[in-house]
């Protein structure tokens, strides 16, 4: 059952709605089709850079996919520096490591190649460049540039995603580990948006199937949520839908026929639509606690979506009366998604079942790619933690308070989820992602409160 939210919630939707329609964040030009990353090295030339340094990982590497692209930016006439040392939940300290690559060899933009981490990473080695601080300072929203280059313009970054999943590749967000702390910090600027990208499928056909099922899933959640949000818009619910109908249209076919070039390059255009729609209108309470299992347990991030994304859905439905707005959403989203038809009216009764019929299918769906449902290390001692931090950064309560850090607290917008959730059902939520038999100690604690407050009453 959903909780009254404080007061102070309910402004910042508010704000973060305003915010949202008059804060431009730019859009990228995007370079796709077959063979597009052959155009890198003339892109680079245009933006007048001599030496690049390209974020990449090792797997990259060893898989033959960064050579010929430093071949072409070689063959423009150019340097070219590889820093391959990014790692999944990329962590802070191989950010500043690449930051210290950049300067130590004088590079004078940025090319990021691979998944979320790579682009994520160089990110913020350019937010580094553009206003050098500990990058936790950079943790929340407009910290990096304050809106109008104040601190310094970051370099020229180049995506060129190799999974289609994160949406990097067009958003004004990163997401860095702090490992210390054993948490992830989300970093919103408007100067963090790529000036171009390039969508080839051709470096997408070799992925695992592990890899396209999860990031799939990664930019299904992208459109779900942000079709969900409080603050969306026109041109947000437009891509949305246009990525909930391409993935369930072509993520299957990727899964089971990786070498599918249409497909691949249908996956890539969903995965840029839901990031061109989520960095506009942020996330919920997948998001918010599936950060939590990738700072504490180093679960892959796509993954942790899929984990979480049915009973997130299932959540939000549970209390739903007839004609209520998670369910008109939901229906919506079924019709974008193939089982619901645009040409025939629907009884509130029909459309519910719908809606519930979208969060079975989204069930299939992963349980055909095989994706993990449980996080193995995780104690149902952990929900506690996991339930209090998802809270803070789904509410906009990262900071303590006006009183304890008044400016950051007031950007902190949180997430504009439909519904409020408390501590007590964002443990439910997570809840199911934990194996049998902490699940079974976690029902037996969760009862006793219950029990306990019921009794109070």
């Amino acid at each position: 059952m959903p909780t009254n939210p404080h007061p102070t919630w309910s402004l910042k939707k508010v704000a973060g709605d305003i915010a949202g329609r008059i804060v431009p964040i730019p859009i990228p030009i995007v370079h796709s089709g077959a063979g597009a990353v052959q155009e890198v090295g003339e892109i680079l030339k245009r933006f007048g850079c001599k030496k690049p340094l390209l974020v990449t990982d090792k797997d990259l590497v060893q898989v033959g996919l960064i050579q010929p692209i430093v071949d072409n930016i070689v063959g423009a006439g150019l340097s070219c520096v590889v820093f391959d040392s990014v790692i999944p939940n990329v962590p802070s300290k191989i950010v500043e490591q690449g930051f210290v690559v950049y300067k130590d060899n004088e590079c004078d933009c940025l090319v990021a190649v691979g998944g979320g981490s790579p682009m994520d990473c160089a990110k913020v080695i350019g937010a580094k460049l553009a206003n050098p601080k500990p990058i936790e300072k950079y943790e929340g929203f407009f910290r990096v540039t304050m809106l109008a280059n104040l601190f310094g313009k970051l370099p020229p970054l180049i995506a060129i995603p190799t999974t289609a999943g994160t949406g990097s590749e067009v958003t004004c967000a990163a997401v860095i580990s702090i490992e210390e702390e054993q948490k992830k910090i989300s970093i919103v600027d408007v100067g963090l948006v790529p000036q171009e990208v390039i969508l080839d499928p051709e470096l997408t056909v070799k992925l695992p199937k592990s890899v396209t099922a999860a990031t799939g899933i990664d930019a299904l959640t992208h459109a779900i949520e942000s079709y969900l949000s409080r603050w969306h818009t026109a041109y947000s619910k437009r891509n949305s839908l246009m990525a909930i109908e391409r993935i369930f249209k072509h993520l299957l076919t990727c899964y089971h026929h990786g070498d599918n070039l249409e497909a691949r390059e249908q996956t890539l255009q969903a995965s840029m639509e839901a990031g061109l729609a989520f960095t506009r209108v942020s996330v919920g309470y997948v998001h918010a606690i599936a950060h939590q299992f990738g700072g504490m347990f180093h679960t892959p991030h796509g993954v942790a979506n899929a984990m979480l994304l049915p009973h997130v859905l299932d959540w939000y439905l549970a209390d739903e009366s007839d004609g209520g707005r998670c369910i008109q959403l939901y229906f919506e989203m079924a019709q974008a998604a193939g089982l619901a038809s645009h040409y025939q009216e629907h009884s509130p009764d029909d459309k519910k079942r719908l809606g519930r019929k979208f969060v079975e299918a989204i069930r299939s769906m992963c349980a055909e790619m095989k994706i993990p449902q449980t996080v193995p290390q995780m104690k149902a001692s952990d929900l506690n933690t996991i339930s209090v931090r998802a809270a803070k950064e789904a509410h906009g309560e990262l900071f303590g308070g006006f009183a304890q850090a008044p400016v950051a607290h007031a950007v902190d917008l949180g997430y504009p989820v439909p519904k409020h959730a408390g501590i007590m059902e964002l443990e439910s939520i997570a809840s199911h992602c934990l194996i049998p038999e902490e699940q079974a100690i976690w029902e037996s604690q969760y009862k006793n409160v219950q029990t306990q407050h019921t009794s109070k009453l």
